[in-house]
């Protein structure tokens, strides 16, 4: 019964994320097929007006008559901490809500679908993103941690438990917000965003995946 009632106080976000006005949208490609689109907001404040940042994302795979939806939401504190994370899965008529929150050097991370819930916790801190292979404005955070001189980063996968540890390296030519982003090690790809910080481009050979920004 309580992970049943957990579940119903979760599963009415999905629909409520993915109505938000999107400002961006982008189109995913793998082997140059276009396989889903995406559409996000930025905000720069997080819930009740605290000082931060907010990633508000909706995807959908095919585009046309999806038989996945995905909708994210991110909040990330001034210094880029991790302060809230939610990734709705919809699939196959099931809703899995997946919940991250940073405490310190620590991640907890909670699944909770029909029927079970599970928890785990896993290394945090700043040099932390939570990622996903169907949420590319994911991506972003990853454009503001890099350096010219390269940062490591760990990246997180909650839907799939996977992490990678990767090097962010900004082009020194770059400015303000804009700017070009090179992955290297686990991930490896490069990353384009605009004056604003939003992601325009995402290319990822590994996964012949391409994300642009839809004109």
């Amino acid at each position: 019964m309580r992970n049943a009632a957990l579940l119903m106080m979760f599963l009415p976000v999905l629909p409520a994320a993915a109505q938000e006005p999107q400002e961006t949208r982008l189109v995913v490609t793998q082997g140059g097929q276009e396989v889903g689109r995406e559409e996000f907001t930025v905000r720069a404040s997080r819930a009740r007006g605290l000082p931060g940042s907010t990633i508000i994302a909706a995807a959908r795979y095919p585009a046309t008559n999806p038989s996945t939806r995905l909708a994210a939401t991110l909040e990330r504190t001034p210094d880029s901490t991790l302060a809230k994370f939610q990734l709705d899965v919809e699939s196959a008529g099931a809703v899995t809500v997946i919940l991250a929150a940073g405490s310190g050097a620590r991640l907890i991370v909670r699944t909770v679908a029909r029927g079970s819930e599970s928890g785990r916790e896993l290394p945090g801190g700043p040099d932390v993103v939570l990622l996903d292979d169907g949420v590319f404005s994911l991506y972003m955070p990853v454009a503001q941690l890099a350096t010219p001189g390269g940062r490591t980063l760990t990246g997180i996968f909650p839907r799939t438990g996977t992490r990678a540890t990767f090097t962010a390296r900004r082009d020194s030519g770059s400015a303000g917000g804009a700017g070009r982003v090179a992955l290297s090690g686990d991930i490896m790809g490069t990353l384009v965003t605009d004056a604003q910080g939003r992601l325009e481009r995402l290319e990822l050979p590994a996964k012949s995946t391409i994300v642009t920004r839809a004109e």
